[in-house]
Parts: C-alpha cells; sequence; structure tokens
C-alpha cells in the first residue's frame, strides 16, 4: 500500500529467433513455415518479459500499455494464461526431467507432500472449459486422492473487488481508531458482535463471525474464509505469530481469500496477482519476483498496491523470489530453484496476468424461459440462495479518503462484457460496455470506478461445514470439512463436473450431495417433486460461459452486431468481442486467400502483428530474441536465455 500508483498494467513482446512452441504461430498463407495459423488464435508474439511502470514515460512499459492501450494489455495478460511455457522460459527446473510431477509443499502434519508440482507447462492445461479462456472443470491432484476441480475465473475481478469491500465494510464496524488494524482492545469493545454486510442495499445482511475469541482457541471468531495474521502494539506483522495468546501480540489483521476451494485453515489466494503466480510457481516451476507484493517498509503485512488498483497482501503468500541481489538493470538474479535462469516472472508479467484476470468477462445468461423463471422461484423458496447470494452490490470510489485501507475502489474494470440470449437471433450475444474516457489531449485511458450492480454471482463468500458427503481426507489423514460457497454463474456450461473435487457429473447429484449448514436446503429439494427439481436444474443452467473473443458482440457501440465487421479496412466475419480489433492499431487480418486445396479461405492471421502488438515499442523491443527486452537486457545484442547473457 505504500506504492500507490495511477491505474494499470501490461506485457512485454518482441521477435524471437527460437523455434515456435505449438501454441504460438505467427505464420499465414504465406510463410511456409510449421508455425502457421490461418485461423488466427494461436499466440502470434514469443514470450518476451514486461517491464513494470509506475508512469507512461517508457512506451510500452506496463502502465503505458494499461492507460494508452487497455485491450493490448489484456490480450498480453490473456496471453500469459494461455501460453505454454519452454525450457528456455525456466519451466520445471533447467531440463531435469527428474524435477517433472514432483512431490512439493508439506500438509498439516510437517512431513507429507500436500501436491504434484511442476506437472503442467500453461495456465489453460487446467483452466481450459472453454478453451483459451478463463476457464475450469478439469480435476487435478491437490491434497488428496479424489482431486481438486479447477474452478472458472470469468468475472474474476468482481471477486477481487468484493473482498476488499467485504473487508472494508467489516473494519468501518470495528476499527474504531481507523490504523487498519484490530487490536485486543477493539475486538473486547465489539465482542459477540456479528460483522453483518449487506450484499445489495436493504438486501438481508450476511455474518463473516465475531471479531473476539469466543471460544477461546486462539484464533478471532471470523469466517474461516479469512486469512489471519498477529500483530503488535504497532500494527507491524509479529513474525512466527499463530494465536492472539502469543508474546508480543497486541491485535491481529486480516483479508478474504476469495481463491480457492477451501483447503486448509482459511482458503488460499487473497488476490488474483497471488492466484497466478502461486499456481505458475507450483505447476510450472516458475520463479517470481514481485517489490509489488514484497514492498512493506512498516511490516505490516501489505505490501503495494498494484497498477490495477488492487491492494497486495504478503502475508501467507511470499514470492520465493525476494530480489536480494539485483543486476545492473534491475533484475533480480536470486533464482530460487537454482536453474538459471533468472528473473522468470517478472513485476510486469504479474501486471499483465492481473490485468487481464482483473477484467475477465463475468458469465452470460442463456435463454430464460418460463421454467427457468419458476426454477429461480423455487431456489429462493428452498433457502438456496441464502448461502448462494444471487446479486452483489459494488460501491463507487472514495478518493477523498487519503489511505487506501479505508475507502473503496470502486468497479476497477475498463469495460464490461454483457452476455445474454437474444430471443430474434437465437442465440448468445455481447454488448461490450466501456467503463473508462478517453483524455482527448493525452490519449489516457481513465476508469470511471463508478458503482455496479453485479447480478447473478450466486455465493456469499463465505465458508460451509457441508456435511459427510463432501468431506475430504487429506494424504495425510487431516480431514476437511468446511468449503467456500461456489459461485452459480458458469454453472450451465455443458461437460463441467460439480464439487470441490468434481465427483458430481450432474447438478442433481452435486445438490443431493448438499449437508450439514446446507441441509434444510437440500432436503426442501430431495422432497420436491421431481420435475420441480428439474425447473431448478433449469435456472442453474441458465447461466453460462462462453468463448469470449468468438461471442458475437457489438463492440462498436452502434447498436448493430454486423454479419460483416471491417477492421483496418478487411472484412472479418460477424462482429465479436476480439481484443485484437480494439487495440490502438487495430489487428489487420489477410483476408480471403487460396488454402493448400486451392479453396478460396478468408485467413484471419495478421498481417500486422509488430504494429498491432505494439513490438517496435521502446519497452518491447528485444533485439536478440532471448526474452529479455532491451531495456532489461544487459547484453541486448548478445542471445542468453537464461540472464541476458548466457545460455
Amino acid at each position: 500500500m505504500k506504492r500507490t500508483i495511477l491505474a494499470m498494467a501490461a506485457m512485454l513482446l518482441a521477435a524471437s529467433p527460437l523455434a515456435a512452441q505449438l501454441s504460438e504461430r505467427p505464420g499465414n498463407s504465406q510463410s511456409g513455415t510449421p508455425d502457421t495459423d490461418l485461423s488466427g488464435l494461436s499466440l502470434k508474439t514469443p514470450r518476451v518479459r514486461v517491464v513494470h511502470t509506475e508512469d507512461l514515460t517508457l512506451e510500452g512499459g506496463s502502465l503505458w500499455l494499461q492507460l494508452m492501450d487497455p485491450f493490448l494489455a489484456f490480450k498480453m495478460g490473456k496471453d500469459l494464461t494461455q501460453r505454454e511455457f519452454e525450457i528456455e522460459h525456466g519451466v520445471f527446473v533447467d531440463g531435469n526431467f527428474g524435477e517433472i510431477s514432483n512431490l512439493k509443499g508439506t500438509l498439516e502434519d510437517g512431513v507429507t507432500a500436500a501436491i504434484t508440482g511442476n506437472d503442467q507447462v500453461s495456465c489453460g492445461g487446467c483452466h481450459n472449459l472453454p478453451y483459451r479462456d478463463a476457464g475450469g472443470g478439469t480435476n487435478f491432484s491437490k491434497h488428496s486422492g479424489v482431486g481438486r476441480n479447477a474452478p472458472h475465473f470469468f468475472g474474476g475481478g468482481i471477486f477481487d473487488m468484493l473482498a476488499w469491500q467485504i473487508r472494508q465494510k467489516m473494519m468501518q464496524q470495528i476499527d474504531d481508531n481507523r490504523d487498519n488494524w484490530i487490536s485486543l482492545a477493539e475486538a473486547a469493545n465489539h465482542a459477540g458482535q456479528d460483522l453483518l454486510v449487506e450484499p445489495t442495499p436493504g438486501a438481508t445482511p450476511i455474518s463473516y463471525g465475531r471479531p473476539d475469541d469466543g471460544d477461546g482457541d486462539g484464533r478471532p471468531d471470523l469466517n474461516s474464509i479469512f486469512l489471519i495474521w498477529y500483530v503488535d502494539s504497532s500494527g507491524a506483522v509479529v513474525d512466527g505469530a499463530k494465536s492472539l495468546n502469543d508474546p508480543g501480540v497486541a491485535g491481529y489483521n486480516f483479508a478474504l481469500e476469495v481463491w480457492g476451494w477451501g483447503e486448509k485453515e482459511n482458503n488460499l489466494n487473497t488476490t488474483l496477482r497471488i492466484f497466478y503466480w502461486d499456481p505458475i510457481l507450483a505447476h510450472t516451476g516458475l520463479d517470481a519476483y514481485d517489490p509489488t507484493m514484497i514492498d512493506d517498509p512498516e511490516h505490516d503485512g501489505w505490501g503495494a498496491v498494484s497498477n490495477a488498483g488492487i491492494p497486495q497482501p504478503w502475508i501467507e503468500h511470499i514470492p520465493p523470489d525476494l530480489g536480494n541481489n539485483l543486476n545492473s538493470v534491475g533484475l533480480s538474479v536470486d533464482d530460487p530453484d537454482g536453474d538459471g535462469v533468472i528473473s522468470e516472472i517478472t513485476e510486469g508479467d504479474l501486471d499483465m496476468a492481473e490485468w487481464y484476470m482483473l477484467n475477465a468477462p463475468r458469465p452470460g445468461r442463456g435463454r430464460i424461459t418460463q421454467f427457468v423463471r419458476r426454477g429461480e422461484e423455487e431456489f429462493f423458496k428452498m433457502g438456496c440462495a441464502e448461502c448462494h447470494v444471487m446479486d452483489w452490490q459494488i460501491e463507487p470510489a472514495d478518493d477523498l479518503n487519503p489511505d487506501i485501507h479505508k475507502r473503496y475502489l470502486g468497479d476497477l474494470r475498463f469495460f464490461d462484457l454483457d452476455v445474454r440470449f437474444d430471443p430474434e437471433d437465437q442465440r448468445l450475444e455481447g454488448r461490450l460496455i466501456k467503463l473508462y474516457s478517453v483524455d482527448p489531449s493525452t490519449g489516457i485511458h481513465v476508469r470511471h470506478r463508478n458503482g455496479a450492480l453485479i447480478e447473478g454471482i450466486g455465493t456469499d463468500f463465505r465458508k460451509h461445514e457441508m456435511g459427510p458427503d463432501f468431506y475430504q481426507m487429506h494424504f495425510d489423514g487431516t480431514m476437511l470439512r468446511e468449503f467456500r460457497t461456489a459461485p452459480i454463474w458458469g454453472n450451465g456450461a455443458s461437460g463441467f463436473p460439480w464439487g470441490h473435487d468434481g465427483l458430481s457429473m450432474t447438478l442433481d447429484d452435486v445438490i443431493r450431495r448438499h449437508g450439514g449448514e446446507a441441509k434444510a436446503a437440500r432436503d426442501a429439494y430431495v422432497s420436491a417433486p421431481g420435475t420441480v427439481q428439474e425447473l431448478v436444474q433449469a435456472y442453474l443452467r441458465s447461466f453460462l460461459l462462453y468463448s469470449t473473443d468468438q461471442i458475437p458482440a457489438d463492440i462498436d457501440g452502434d447498436g448493430v452486431i454486423s454479419d460483416s465487421f471491417i477492421v483496418a479496412g478487411k472484412d472479418t466475419g460477424y462482429e465479436r468481442f476480439n481484443p485484437e480489433w480494439l487495440f490502438r492499431v487495430p489487428g489487420e487480418i489477410e483476408g480471403m486467400v487460396m488454402n493448400h486445396w486451392g479453396e478460396p479461405i478468408r485467413s484471419d492471421q495478421l498481417v500486422n502483428i509488430a504494429d498491432a502488438y505494439g513490438l517496435n515499442l521502446a519497452g518491447l523491443v528485444d533485439t536478440d530474441g532471448d526474452t529479455f527486452p532491451d531495456v532489461i537486457d544487459e547484453c541486448p545484442t548478445t542471445y542468453g536465455y537464461k540472464d541476458g547473457c548466457n545460455n
């Protein structure tokens, strides 16, 4: 929270002499090379580390991209979640195959390995339904032999913003002296008080627990989804403290861990930024160097505010690369995994990944039939919406308060994509809503940061005891009994498994597995006639995911979805949400060509990749193609994939 920043982020890319990997295909119909993709859907640019910037002096730096070319920044971040990383990028450990699919981490007993690590080369290896998007649905090894169902992260930024807002509303009730932490005295002053938050004005308040330690276990009685850390009388972290009763502890601080099913005492990740670097470290072995996260001179548990505008707590998830040793261009050479490849994931890379996930479009809404409407009524009657809270209000930004810890962030997205079923066209269609204004004198894109009503989420952002049919035994015998309330939106995606473990192949089955705190709602469902159960399922299936860059969408704001959308003088086919059409320099497709069978086809591959993707901008140029852009390459004309100079 120390380094305040205007807004946004980006990613660096440039030409490379390396042979392209599977998903990196910039070739067109004239290339005659194996890396051709006339569909234009594969990655078009090589891996280049992103330069983190906090001003606009470097064209192609992360903040410049976010403020001046935000859709390009969005696409760069998306590519970071879809890229298949290679050995030259530092994936796994320097090609040592003994490190692939190895056991990593420890469980509660301090001995048993927690996961299988180094088992993926891309985020898209697990988050892949829909393909090439912020999807989910794949099971993988996580703490238990039953697996872990990877969740989608459509609408991910909304979760980050609401997690912060819930914390703020709780702090307003108990942080009496407004010093951003809860003292033992403040907890005592509010002993037994339920911390209530209304999801929307006038809605039934949700309790997130109580601020004191009523049960005497040394932990504040907040819902277990909260990450709690213990502080001294100045609000600084008491290193190693695990309880309010530990020496030197004068109170605590907390954050809502919105990401994760609930695989430990609290949850998993507090922010999208952590949700990128933590799994990519675990599953690809790529070390992250992120000063945004570790910049905490007050040692209060909070790092900086990211370019995107999200406060970053470091207290439980600290990137292994601390930057204790920097080279002449500011890159960390600590190399925690010892493979010789430095700064495998940079602060700028994280700016880009966070920017994409912050703005990842929210799920859509399918056909609303009379059966769906009746199913919605039954869903509420059964009490399902008591936990699966459907609607949430994002409060507008409060910039008058000088301390970001005590103010709302507003809606930090720079666009919204509203996707609904169109009864006339009989298909899902989108409408791009710009949440920014462009300063005509500077070209800077300024986010409005207004309030917003978010409909159809379907979660209360809490963890609940879910009954024995949901219990899970960890490898070490530890029993997991509490899980976060899974969001409803996205439930209608065909083929998805359900449940934290992905063991339920149908909606009916996962509903019947509910117990514990959800038993009353489950019993109401089970006792209802089969026709009513089917109505509830029809309602749940109306919340859909979709392929974001293929969805027909009005992106130019004229109220029409064109069948022949012209971009850079070429007919690109139907109008859709392809970020390349919205770049500062729009992508220009190759157009009509003959394929090798002599058939006329439209090639959607770009012919202006360098200009559209800004590869010639000062912050993106990589002369020697070693993934280190020239501005952070100690040897900019000598290929050296490990550190810019050496192979």
